[in-house]
């Protein structure tokens, strides 16, 4: 890990740990947005990692991104970091200064037909924190070419909704919204659904692995017969089946965030595709087990509101539907493979 990736991930930390705890996100679920804890993550820059430094960026790659991606997910996070992250590299992309506030990332590629003379309509599509966002930013296909179109949040209905994890899931409509900027994009007009989904794969690990450590330190703790739980058999099994799906997750997920400095996601041969689509359907694929086996080692108790785990079980639910489950990737490494013949698809898994 190099100096700079090292640094982020020990901020985040910080910042993470000593703010967020089961009292803070039972009171955030209560009480909506927490304005504190989302001005220390603008002051420390960690949304920018990936601007250039002359935008006040850290001039980072995908990789140095991912420590913050996977706290998001290790703390249950209940902020659009990873979607932050992706608007401000997006802009980037195209060459575009965002305005201040808060992204409303538009996870719906935007067809030509929604950009008129006198703006953007949108009808009931789903933005993450739709309801806090100051302005919405979104890719359209124009006709095979990408533009990025960023669009005032003024004037929006929204009706509001939350993903199983609380996380608000909101539907955007409106008519005639005023675009702020329109830039050409040379990436795919698909382009946030594959972030998107490198994205949540990487929470997906960040969230086994505090599922982890919570059964870890529960079995070391809890008593049954004269002796702690994690020295029956069982447990243990439970213990190392849990470890070994957590670190899975976590290599796939940190391997497709390399993948994407090395190539990018420009359709074409050499870039991240097989990767994201190998590390979302991973991380999906294992959801059920890092939640039923973290749940089964703590038994009753896991499922209370007040212990805490149902923080990331929730969350881990919500996040392997999103951009895409198990079976969207899956049949996408399906084709694949199949246009690749057994010789095309050994050569891609293994070089």
């Amino acid at each position: 890990m190099n100096g700079m990736r090292q640094i982020l991930e020990d901020s985040v930390v910080r910042l993470f740990s000593q703010q967020l705890d089961r009292d803070v996100l039972t009171r955030i679920e209560e009480t909506g947005w927490p304005d504190e804890l989302w001005s220390q993550i603008d002051e420390l820059g960690i949304c920018h990692v990936l601007a250039a430094e002359d935008a006040g960026g850290a001039d980072g790659v995908w990789a140095d991104a991912y420590p913050i991606v996977r706290a998001c997910g290790y703390y249950a996070v209940p902020l659009p970091v990873p979607e932050t992250i992706a608007a401000v590299w997006l802009a980037r992309q195209a060459g575009c200064i965002l305005p201040e506030g808060v992204p409303g990332l538009i996870p719906a590629v935007l067809d030509a037909g929604d950009l008129h003379e006198n703006g953007l309509s949108l009808d009931g599509v789903v933005i993450p924190w739709g309801r806090r966002a100051d302005y919405l930013l979104g890719v359209a296909d124009m006709n095979g070419a990408a533009e990025l179109v960023v669009v005032s949040a003024a004037g929006v209905s929204i009706e509001q909704a939350a993903n199983l994890g609380l996380d608000p899931r909101d539907a955007v409509s409106g008519r005639s919204l005023e675009i702020k900027a329109r830039y050409p994009l040379e990436l795919p007009a698909d382009v946030i659904h594959w972030i998107g989904a490198m994205s949540r794969a990487a929470q997906i690990a960040g969230a086994g692995a505090a599922c982890l450590e919570l059964a870890v330190n529960y079995s070391e703790e809890r008593e049954q017969f004269g002796r702690t739980l994690s020295r029956f058999q069982a447990i243990q099994h439970y213990l190392a089946d849990l470890a070994g799906t957590m670190a899975s997750v976590d290599a796939i997920a940190a391997a497709a965030f390399e993948a994407f400095n090395r190539g990018g996601i420009s359709n074409g041969q050499g870039d991240a595709r097989f990767e994201i689509a190998a590390a979302k359907c991973r991380a999906s694929e294992a959801v059920e087990r890092l939640t039923r086996l973290s749940h089964q080692v703590h038994g009753a108790i896991g499922f209370t509101y007040e212990y805490g785990l149902h923080f990331l079980t929730r969350k881990l639910w919500a996040w392997r539907a999103e951009f895409g489950g198990a079976g969207e990737w899956g049949e996408y490494l399906g084709a694949l493979a199949f246009e690749s013949g057994g010789d095309g698809i050994w050569q891609t898994i293994t070089e």
